[in-house]
């Protein structure tokens, strides 16, 4: 089975040395490593220019093809390496990981299985700095055992063995699916637009692995399969993590848009539909109870980013029409209606 490596990024070239690194650095490495990026200025561009040919020597064992596209948002960097990429099985990853030196090789193995079409493995926490005191206390359970920090995209389930798992643990730092099951479903969802274009976001990889759910399909989680998440101190704040609330929000409402109900101009309809959305995450996104103000804090954050989504829509029969897309293999955005302005985010 021929295996693709793909990483979208809205970085220049010279911070994606230590994920490259670690790529480079496996005995079983992929057939090809496709970098798409997109998002950058004109001066990060031209730094990356007298940078190509540096990363095009260095990781020549990859069969590394680096490509810009001008649509920006993690959805395009997903999709347009699908259309470089050469292998069977697609590994997505973020660009601030590094992964373990038998990573590939067990991520790989459990797709001996043919009824296994997803997987992924632990992503554990390598910090900048110091984390807050906070912080430890808003890891939560998962449905399948062990604990995750879903703000920070960190997963440690307990188990040894390989074991399946819920598809909605499949975050996309570790995400690795067939093709044909990638394309038969439609591709992911949009995620991680820029602020200006935020009304445009979804449910990212989650849209799809939830199709993947409906369908009986199996997803598997494998320990050995580890990369490490480099978290940054801009990301240790309660700054962030409110920002994280916003966001949830908005993927919410987008997420609940699709499965059937009319974005309503009733504002109690509106703010019931939030709070079942509220009480799901809670028990995933948010701190123990005991840590009331914060609680209270993401709360808000949540609504607001709810409300956001909604007012949106509601305003444009184009982006309405977006959301509810059969699928993004297209994935450059509609013009909107001229009269369209989003609220503030």
């Amino acid at each position: 089975m021929k295996r693709s490596v793909i990483i979208p990024t809205a970085n220049t070239l010279r911070c994606l040395d230590p994920t490259l690194q670690s790529l480079a650095s496996l005995a079983d490495r992929p057939e090809d490593v496709v970098v798409v990026q997109n998002g950058l200025n004109e001066q990060a561009r031209l730094a990356d220019r007298v940078d190509y040919d540096r990363v095009a020597q260095q990781y020549d064992c990859l069969h590394l093809k680096i490509v810009y596209d001008e649509v920006p948002g993690l959805l395009s960097g997903r999709h347009r390496g699908v259309q470089e990429s050469r292998g069977d099985l697609l590994v997505f990853i973020d660009d601030d990981i590094t992964v373990s030196s038998d990573w590939l090789t067990e991520l790989s193995s459990v797709f001996n299985d043919a009824e296994v079409v997803l997987a992924t493995g632990p992503s554990l926490p390598a910090f900048e700095i110091e984390p807050p005191a906070w912080l430890p206390q808003c890891w939560r359970p998962t449905p399948c055992g062990g604990r995750q920090l879903a703000q920070l995209s960190l997963l440690e389930l307990n188990t040894a063995a390989p074991v399946e798992i819920d598809t909605d643990l499949v975050w996309g730092l570790n995400y690795a699916i067939r093709r044909h099951t990638l394309l038969q479903h439609g591709g992911f969802h949009p995620d991680c637009v820029p602020k200006s274009l935020q009304h445009f976001q979804g449910d990212g990889e989650t849209g799809l692995s939830r199709k993947i759910d409906a369908a009986g399909e199996r997803a598997v989680y494998n320990p050995a399969a580890l990369v490490f998440h480099h978290i940054g101190q801009e990301r240790l704040t309660l700054d962030y993590f409110a920002q994280r609330a916003f966001y949830q929000g908005v993927c919410d409402s987008y997420t609940q848009i699709r499965d059937g109900e009319h974005p309503t101009l009733d504002s109690a309809a509106d703010a019931s539909a939030a709070r079942r959305w509220l009480r799901h995450w809670r028990r995933i996104l948010w701190p123990p109870e005991e840590l009331d103000d914060l609680q209270a804090r993401f709360a808000l954050a949540y609504r607001r980013g709810f409300d956001f989504h909604r007012v949106c829509v509601q305003s444009s029969p184009t982006l309405l029409e977006w959301v509810r897309r059969q699928n993004y293999l297209d994935y450059a955005y509609p013009t909107l209606e001229p009269d369209f302005k989003a609220p503030p985010s």
